[in-house]
């Protein structure tokens, strides 16, 4: 047998053979295959796909699938490949002698004689292999292929793709990943995403829209995406790294997801393919940034002065001055809030004084700073400036004492030395001196401090005479004794700071301690928006403070010999409110209470500041004269007179303009009654008059309850509605006529004095409006009747505004005109008021007079009722609106 691989060119002809043979093969077996792959692409790039609807094109790609599997699959079924025998063959069908096949063969008997015969054979079939060529099989293509699939879609593959260039491999992918979900009802998923800023940069959520292809946040931003859909979407987030977040079901039978944005991030809300993408972009918050304008400095009454400014990219949330001293700046500051007047400011600056009196770093060098932190927690801290922090300027020598014990105390920071367990206190006859010698370990401040108390109180007798602050001293020393930790020493600040003040101020320091606390949470109450209820608590707690510290300073000015100028005058007497001797310092108390109570709480704060800075400028004079007042007591006049030296008709024009006021006050209580009634919301009670406080007023007679002896001997009602218990709607708005009938016939007789000024013809106008609103009450027409209770309501008020202003000015013309401007004469009273009258140290706060602040009053109960009764649902959205800016 030859060896076919010695004849040059046989191998190479042979696998030739077979790869053709396999090529026929496999066209044979995977021309479905290859067919249905190229009709797919040849409809991708041409864009056929892309036009095509997502459910048809979904449907299209799906059917693709399947037919290449099925196909594939068959093909491989169908294809048998070719061997090495099989090459042999095709090649030797070229020759008769079938040279490679016989070239395998070898003689059956090997004969001497028959080798040279044998070489002979074999060369002449060596001969006819070497003219053997590879077949071209274009028969066998031609019938395997009769319509040239293997070259025409090629070619139209190839165009496509050079017509398209680089955007075919875009539109592949999107033949091969069209919407699946459109077969699965993704028409019907619904997605809504919004985005909520941090609660710090103060603004409003964003919603995400389909065409947001760019969006700008704050970084930390938290987005929510709602979906309503069939099954459960994925939340893909793609920024820095890939993270996916699950949706979770909420009761309504939706599905939500939250995710935190902290980068620059694509989101894609994927359900069956990607159903909506938006990118979003964080902005990162700077830290804020804090300066001094003007350092700190001592300012009038121990007061620090300085002027800083804040900056931040969405508002500074608090401001903080950093106190350390200068020999140690790694010591842990001294943290005091600083006010910032306003939420969340982004850029401001203002002008500050705080008293930094009781810090225990008082009248030592310090190092100061300000820090401010925002919404998100990063601080900025200014540039430090050292100083000697003002100290509490105290004059009597055992105040001084006592504070340099205390701020010795407080500036000692070193924890106290471990303790040994006593063992042999357990024993009979053993001492638990871990107890009672713990100042042992105690470190050097405390233990200095602990020695300079004892040193106050040795001697007691011969300097302190105040027996309260000799026993809370002794106390205070051992409570120091007593103390097992640093922090539990200075716990003792809070009695050792009165304990101070008692020495330096006596017995008025409780009182002013109380003040000071009322007015700083009354402040606080109202800058922070607290609740009604806390508000008014905290007022009356104010007003308490108030009038016990005037009270104490008064006691401690009799005893220091103003006795002999009599007590002040009462109510009665001056003018003025109990064991006060002025009108003016209650009057600003109830004005403060009214401002508080209808929510103008600029105006509050400003008149509380000037309140309390005229107590602690309070000064009493020696009473001169008869003994019958002080002079400069408020409610008296600049000679010492009372109200006596009021013009008769002053004061007629007074009582005139109180007495309109009380039937403006009635008539908004029957039109409140009225409207109620043509709502029919009136109680049968209400209807009937038989309310207590009714009741209780209709005993004092004619109807009007509290009444005091009004102009003209006609009683004239302090309180409550003034109407029978017995009266109908009708019979209480004709009372009201009767009354400004009167008013008008004593105005025309002369009797007021006052004939000139008040307008008869706005009279008459008032008695016919409220006539008509009775007749229209007693025909059942409510509506009819309101509206002239409305009419009649604005002609009391504008005339009862008149009538106020004429008096304002009479009394101008008499007192001068510090009157208006409430400039100093020379004679003030203990507030710095005025002895005529009026309001001082209050010049910039527009007080509201008693009209507009029961006008005030009255809106916002109205306000409050019309809440709590409708039921309209838009309507109690306005009036909560409303209720908010009161």
């Amino acid at each position: 047998m030859a060896d076919l691989n010695r004849i040059p060119g046989v191998k190479s002809r042979i696998a030739r053979t077979y790869r053709r043979l396999r090529d026929v093969a496999a066209w044979r077996a995977f021309w479905p295959f290859f067919a249905v792959i190229s009709v797919f692409l040849i409809i991708a790039l041409t864009g056929l796909a892309e036009a095509a609807s997502s459910r048809v094109a979904a449907f299209s790609t799906l059917l693709f699938f399947v037919a290449a599997f099925i196909t594939l699959l068959r093909g491989y079924r169908r294809y048998s490949g070719p061997k090495r025998k099989d090459a042999i063959r095709t090649l030797d069908e070229q020759s008769d002698l079938r040279p490679l096949t016989s070239l395998q063969d070898r003689p059956t008997r090997p004969e001497k004689s028959g080798v040279t015969l044998w070489r002979a054979h074999e060369q002449r079939l060596t001969d006819a292999v070497r003219r053997l060529n590879v077949p071209s099989f274009s028969e066998l293509w031609r019938r395997a292929d009769p319509f040239v699939f293997r070259g025409i879609l090629p070619v139209s593959i190839i165009s496509l793709l050079i017509i398209n260039g680089a955007g075919s491999l875009e539109r592949i992918g999107k033949a091969l990943s069209p919407d699946y979900g459109s077969l699965l009802g993704a028409e019907n998923v619904r997605i809504e995403a919004w985005v909520t800023p941090p609660d710090y940069t103060g603004r409003a959520p964003i919603f995400l829209e389909a065409d947001n292809t760019e969006l700008r946040i704050p970084a930390g931003s938290q987005v929510t995406i709602r979906a309503q859909a069939p099954s459960a979407p994925t939340l893909r987030l793609q920024s820095d790294k890939r993270e996916t977040v699950k949706f979770d079901k909420t009761p309504e039978g939706a599905y939500e997801a939250n995710a935190v944005i902290t980068s620059d991030t694509d989101l894609s809300v994927r359900w069956w393919g990607p159903r909506q993408t938006w990118r979003v972009l964080a902005s990162p918050d700077g830290p804020p940034n804090a300066t001094f304008v003007s350092m700190p400095g001592l300012g009038e009454d121990d007061q620090t002065d300085f002027t800083w400014s804040v900056r931040d990219d969405y508002g500074v949330a608090r401001l903080e001055l950093a106190i350390r001293p200068e020999d140690d700046p790694t010591r842990a500051p001294d943290l005091i809030p600083i006010e910032l007047g306003a939420l969340n400011p982004k850029d401001l600056s203002k002008q500050d004084s705080l008293d930094l009196t009781r810090n225990r770093w008082a009248g030592a060098r310090v190092s100061v700073s300000l820090i401010a932190t925002d919404g998100a927690g990063q601080t900025g801290e200014s540039e430090p400036y050292v100083f000697v922090l003002p100290s509490k300027l105290l004059l009597q020598p055992l105040a001084k004492a006592i504070q340099d014990a205390r701020v010795t105390l407080l500036r000692e920071d070193t924890p106290y030395e471990a303790q040994e367990v006593q063992t042999d206190a357990l024993s009979a006859g053993g001492y638990f001196t871990s107890a009672t010698q713990r100042m042992n370990n105690a470190p050097a401040g405390i233990r200095r401090g602990h020695t300079m108390i004892e040193a106050i109180t040795f001697g007691t007798p011969d300097y302190i005479r105040d027996l309260l602050v000799y026993t809370s001293l002794r106390s205070a020393m051992r409570e120091i004794e007593a103390a097992s930790s640093t922090d539990t020493a200075k716990d003792l600040d809070e009695m050792l700071w009165a304990v101070t003040l008692r020495a330096e101020y006596g017995s008025a320091a409780d009182a002013y301690a109380r003040l000071i606390a009322a007015k700083n949470a009354l402040e606080e109450a109202l800058r922070d928006g607290a609740s009604e209820e806390e508000i008014k608590r905290l007022t009356e707690a104010f007003k308490d403070a108030a009038l016990n510290y005037f009270a104490a300073r008064m006691a401690e000015a009799m005893a220091n010999g103003l006795a002999e100028g009599g007590p002040p005058q009462d109510g009665a007497a001056g003018g003025g409110g109990p064991n006060l001797g002025g009108q003016n310092f209650t009057d600003m108390l109830d004005a403060l209470e009214d401002l508080a109570e209808t929510g103008a709480t600029d105006q509050a704060r400003q008149l509380l500041s000037d309140i309390t800075n005229m107590l602690e400028n309070l000064e009493f004079q020696q009473g001169q004269g008869s003994g019958e007042g002080m002079p400069g007591m408020p409610g008296q006049e600049a000679d010492g007179s009372d109200d006596e030296n009021v013009p008769e008709e002053e004061r007629e024009l007074s009582d005139t303009m109180r007495e309109l006021s009380e039937i403006l006050r009635q008539q908004r209580e029957l039109n409140d009654e009225t409207l109620a009634q043509q709502r029919g919301e009136r109680s049968e009670q209400s209807e009937n008059g038989e309310e207590q406080s009714g009741g209780e007023q209709a005993q004092n007679g004619q109807g009007q309850p509290g009444g005091t002896e009004g102009p003209g001997g006609e009683e004239r009602a302090e309180g409550g509605s003034g109407f029978g218990n017995d009266e109908t709607l009708a019979e209480q708005q004709q009372r009201l006529a009767d009354l400004v009938e009167r008013l008008m016939e004593r105005t025309e007789d002369g009797e007021f004095g006052v004939g000139d000024i008040v307008d008869e013809d706005a009279l008459e106008a008032i008695e016919r409006a409220q006539r008509r609103a009775g007749s229209a009450l007693e025909d059942g027409n409510e509506l009819r009747a309101l509206r002239n209770q409305e009419d009649a309501t604005e002609q009391l008020r504008d005339l009862a505004l008149a009538l106020a202003e004429e008096l304002d000015e009479r009394r101008a013309a008499r007192l001068g005109e510090e009157f208006g401007n409430g400039t100093d004469t020379g004679q003030t009273d203990p507030f710095g008021n005025n002895p005529q009258g009026g309001i001082g140290s209050g010049d910039n706060v527009d007080i509201p007079d008693q009209i507009e602040r029961q006008r005030a009053k009255d809106i916002l109960e109205e306000l409050r009722r019309r809440y709590g009764d409708t039921i309209d649902e838009d309507e109690r959205e306005y009036l909560e609106r409303l209720l908010d800016r009161f």
